[in-house]
């Protein structure tokens, strides 16, 4: 008796069981996923290869003549080589142990495409459907090696900004990357130039300037209102320019280039008459010529020329080289030299030196040279008397009447 009962629950327990199976698994259409699993390499570079792998999983009923095929459109594109279409055949379901499925594609992504995720669609069908099925939301992500953000150029106005002066730094930066660049930082570094404190401070703002963002292949001209100090030295100051920004993926970048603002004036070069022996017409002496740097730059490689005129004649050398001449400094340059004329002469000097910039300068200028007459020099105290040749008239005088008197004699 207990045996028939057992017999019976068991009957019954089987045929609900085989009914929920029906019901749950052979009542049904297949299930596919489909997953991507795999992109080589990731992210990939615009105008580079990539290989992406999708899992096809069947969590439904055994799905015959399985056909998958990717969808590319830009920036994605198939090589040559490869299928769209690819032909899977039966995918077994999940319940029946089958593996996965796994379907490998190689793509050339477009040189133009911008940095992000970009998405690739694919479908498949089986002889279970009469359509295809479209899966969508794969994403491929692309990204150049390097998001290049460059100084394109610069430049200040004035090119020369002289010490004391306000000068206008224009930066212009470019973004060679494809995609766009933001939360961009341009930061100029005026405290240091090499070993020493650069002589600029900011005017109007700070020395730190912020942008939002930077289209693609875009330029972004900045600019800095700069101060230089009065006392600044006349040289090219290398100003350490810093840029800190991030990627539409969220990478973040900082770069340092170096810019130089040149500070400099123009030299003032005074030549005046130190000191002469000439006071005369048709005389010969020495003359001296005062070199002084009136100006903020010191001046180097100075040389001082005489140029011969039908007045001025050179004996010697008719140069002098003076060299480095150092701000609110003086130094002499002599000459022999023959003059002639009335009142005034002028002497033609050439000078030709260059300034803290290595910039070459050739002036000529003139240096008046007063003559005067030989009363006039006596009297001025420019000219002494030569008691030698009083004394040797004299003699003269005397030796020519003891002659004349002598000879009168003998002949009476």
């Amino acid at each position: 008796m207990k045996t028939t009962i057992f017999l019976i629950l068991f009957v019954l327990i089987a045929g609900i069981a085989i009914a929920a199976v029906n019901t749950q698994y052979f009542g049904k259409v297949p299930n596919i996923i489909v997953t991507l699993t795999k992109q080589e390499p990731d992210p990939v570079e615009p105008g580079k290869e990539v290989e992406v792998n999708f899992k096809l999983d069947n969590n439904g009923t055994i799905a015959n003549n399985v056909i998958f095929e990717i969808m590319p459109e830009y920036p994605f594109s198939l090589l040559p080589e490869e299928s769209a279409t690819k032909f899977i055949g039966t995918l077994g379901s999940s319940q029946e142990g089958k593996q996965s499925v796994v379907v490998k594609y190689k793509l050339k992504v477009a040189q133009d495409v911008s940095d992000g995720n970009h998405e690739l669609k694919s479908r498949y069908k089986s002889d279970n459907f009469e359509s295809w099925t479209t899966v969508d939301g794969f994403k491929i992500k692309v990204q150049t090696h390097d998001a290049i953000l460059a100084v394109e150029k610069f430049f200040t106005v004035p090119a020369v900004t002289a010490p004391g002066d306000k000068t206008k730094l224009r930066i212009e930066l470019k973004n060679y990357a494809t995609s766009l660049l933001k939360d961009i930082k341009i930061y100029l570094d005026l405290g240091n130039s090499g070993d020493e404190t650069t002589p600029f401070a900011p005017i109007g703002s700070t020395n730190e300037k912020v942008i939002s963002y930077i289209e693609p292949q875009a330029n972004l001209p900045v600019e800095f209102e700069l101060l230089a100090d009065s006392d600044a030295a006349s040289k090219a100051y290398k100003i350490p320019l810093i840029l800190k920004y991030s990627d539409v993926l969220n990478k973040n970048y900082s770069k340092t280039n170096l810019i130089t603002i040149i500070v400099g004036d123009k030299p003032d070069l005074g030549v005046t008459l130190e000191r002469t022996e000439v006071y005369t017409s048709g005389t010969a002496g020495n003359v001296v010529l005062r070199l002084v740097n009136k100006g903020n730059p010191d001046i180097k490689f100075l040389n001082v020329k005489v140029i011969p005129t039908e007045n001025v004649k050179v004996i010697g050398a008719d140069e002098v080289y003076v060299g480095k001449l150092d701000s609110d400094d003086f130094s002499t340059a002599e000459f022999r030299l023959y003059v002639k004329g009335k009142n005034l002469v002028k002497i033609p000097a050439q000078l030709t030196y260059k300034d803290s910039n290595n910039n070459n300068y050739k002036e000529n200028r003139e240096v008046e040279l007063k003559l005067y007459g030989s009363s006039e020099a006596k009297n001025f105290g420019v000219k002494k008397n030569n008691g030698f040749g009083y004394i040797v008239a004299v003699l003269l005088v005397i030796g020519g009447a003891y002659y004349y008197f002598r000879r009168r004699k003998k002949k009476a």
